[in-house]
Parts: C-alpha cells; sequence; structure tokens
C-alpha cells in the first residue's frame, strides 16, 4: 500500500534523504487523543480532569517538575484506560497548581497507571526530542530535551524495558524513513508496536485483559500514525520532509491529492478504530466506563471527521 522507492517530484533522492527522516518519529502520539468536552458532559469532563491534572502532578513527582512541560491528553487517555482495568483505590484531592493558583483542582493520586503513564509519557517526548536532534539538528529541540534530561533518566531507571522498547521501534521507524519507503502499513507498524506495549504493562497480570489491551493499543497507534500522516501531508511536501503518503504523488495539485487520500484512507481508519473499540468490549472496565466509551466511540471518531475534512484539529474538540 502506497509503497514505492523514490524520491519527490521536481526534488533528487539525495536532497529528500537528507531531510526525510522525521514523520510521525516524534509528532506522531501526541494531539489525536482529545476529549469532545460536549460529548463528555460536565461529570466525564470533569473525571478526565482529574486524571489529566494527577498526571500532571505525578510527572513531577515520579521524574521532574520540567517533565511536566511534556503534559498531553494522550498519556492521561493512557492512565485512565488502565486504571479503570485495574480498578485500583487512589485517592482524589483537590489542589492548585502553578497554571490555576486560585482554584483547586480534583487530581488523582497514589494511582499505579497514574504513575506509570507519567513516566512512559516522559520518556515518550524524551525520545522523540532526541529523534529531532539527531535527525533534524533542531536547536528548539536540544533546548527542550535539556529540560526534560533529568525527568528521562529517572523514568528510565523505573522502566528500563519500556524505554528500549520505545527507542527500538522509533529507530525502525526512522530506518524506514532513511530507506525512503512509502510502505505506510509498515511505517504504522513501528508506531503501532509502541502502544501496543504501553498499553500492556506488567502490573496487569490476568492473560485474556493483556491479549485485548495488547490488540486495543496497536489499533489506537496505527491511527494515531495514519491520521497524521494525513494531517500533515501538505506541510511535509512543501518541507521537503518524508510522508509515506507522498510514494503516490506524481506532482500536480497536493491539496487535491490529500483530498484523496483522506477519502481512500477513511474506511481503513474507521475499521481500525472499530478493532480498538471491539477490544474495549472485551475489557473488565472497573471504574470509569462512561467516559472511556464517550472518548472511544464518539471523541477519537469527531477527530477523524475533524483532521479528514480538515478542520480544526487542534486541541479539545
Amino acid at each position: 500500500m502506497y509503497k514505492r522507492e523514490r524520491s519527490l517530484p521536481g526534488k533528487s533522492k539525495r536532497e529528500f534523504r537528507a531531510r526525510s527522516v522525521r514523520a510521525g518519529t516524534g509528532k506522531a502520539m501526541f494531539g489525536y487523543i482529545v476529549p469532545c468536552k460536549k460529548q463528555l458532559g460536565e461529570a466525564d469532563s470533569k473525571i478526565f480532569g482529574s486524571y489529566y491534572c494527577g498526571l500532571c502532578k505525578a510527572m513531577g513527582r515520579q521524574c521532574s517538575q520540567l517533565s511536566r512541560l511534556g503534559l498531553s491528553y494522550d498519556a492521561s487517555f493512557l492512565a485512565m484506560v488502565l486504571s479503570a482495568v485495574t480498578g485500583e483505590e487512589h485517592e482524589e484531592r483537590e489542589e492548585r497548581c502553578i497554571v490555576h493558583p486560585l482554584k483547586k483542582r480534583p487530581c488523582i493520586k497514589r494511582d499505579t497507571s497514574v504513575d506509570y503513564a507519567a513516566c512512559t509519557g516522559v520518556m515518550l517526548m524524551y525520545l522523540k526530542l532526541l529523534d529531532d536532534v539527531r535527525d533534524e539538528h533542531s536547536i528548539k529541540a536540544l533546548f527542550a530535551m535539556s529540560l526534560m534530561s533529568g525527568g528521562a533518566r529517572r523514568a528510565r531507571k523505573r522502566y528500563p524495558d519500556e524505554y528500549a522498547y520505545i527507542k527500538k521501534c522509533l529507530d525502525e521507524l526512522s530506518a524506514v524513513e532513511s530507506e525512503n519507503d512509502y510502505d505506510i502499513d509498515r511505517a504504522a507498524d513501528c508506531f503501532a508496536r509502541i502502544l501496543q506495549r504501553l498499553f500492556t504493562p506488567d502490573f496487569i497480570t490476568d492473560k485474556n485483559t493483556r491479549r485485548a489491551l495488547d490488540w486495543f493499543g496497536y489499533n489506537i497507534g496505527r491511527w494515531i500514525f495514519v491520521l497524521d500522516a494525513v494531517n500533515d501531508l501538505e506541510k511535509d511536501y512543501r518541507n521537503h520532509e518524508y510522508n509515506p503518503l507522498l510514494g503516490d504523488f506524481d506532482g500536480g495539485d497536493i491539496s487535491a491529492y490529500r483530498e484523496k487520500c483522506a477519502k481512500e484512507l477513511e474506511v481503513s481508519l474507521t475499521y481500525t478504530l472499530g478493532n480498538a473499540a471491539s477490544s474495549f468490549e472485551l475489557i473488565d472496565i472497573k471504574r470509569n466506563g462512561s467516559v472511556l466509551g464517550a472518548m472511544i466511540y464518539d471523541s477519537l471518531r469527531l477527530k477523524q471527521q475533524a483532521v479528514l475534512n480538515k478542520g480544526d484539529n487542534n486541541g479539545s474538540i
């Protein structure tokens, strides 16, 4: 699917390869799993917010205060799913923070899943920045990486196997990109396996649950990667950056080509979300079923529509 070993129209293969190692390695994970506030409602939005704020606090506690700059909805979703699976007793406290100094907000505390998501989220962000520095010589990424390096080291000590696995998959993805391999399935598989691993931590031991979470994480990862490729197609073409969807582009109107790709991939993306939803239904959810259901069945679908239709695809929907 979309596989072709050649450079883009009007650009030499040597020139393109020099700038191609990028799409998906760093920018993929973040910004696609966002809560749709209208669909969640007030009560569920408050629950999601308690995990988001709890994750921010956990990043500071488990990693470093500066690592809280890598806070994301995506890691909050990971924390909430795993917390719902374990059903572990935790605390919920009203606390202030530097962003909200006047009004206390609910925070989930003493939850293994939240602490795990904090560490893995920091590691993934750090390795993304490391990849940007290595492949793009980005000064901005180097500065951000320096801010998060201490937290990443602490997270790596707690989860060395996860760190090594994330790095391995990102290195494989960089190899796909440096080869100018336009097989989107091969590229997406590298990133999907990262989410597959992160959704199956060692503290979840039931085999059937792990099997369902394994397939759930893989499909969420694949969905994120392919949707990101569509979203960034025009920008990547303008910046001479790798994008697996550019393999079949022979020149002409890049906007029209993006629209063509969006239509062709809509069925595949919907099918991938369906696989994730089917896996979710096999999991014994012990808490927060309403908010997770709204996220999986509504928020992600609406996010997909927004990206494919070139709508507002930044931040909460």
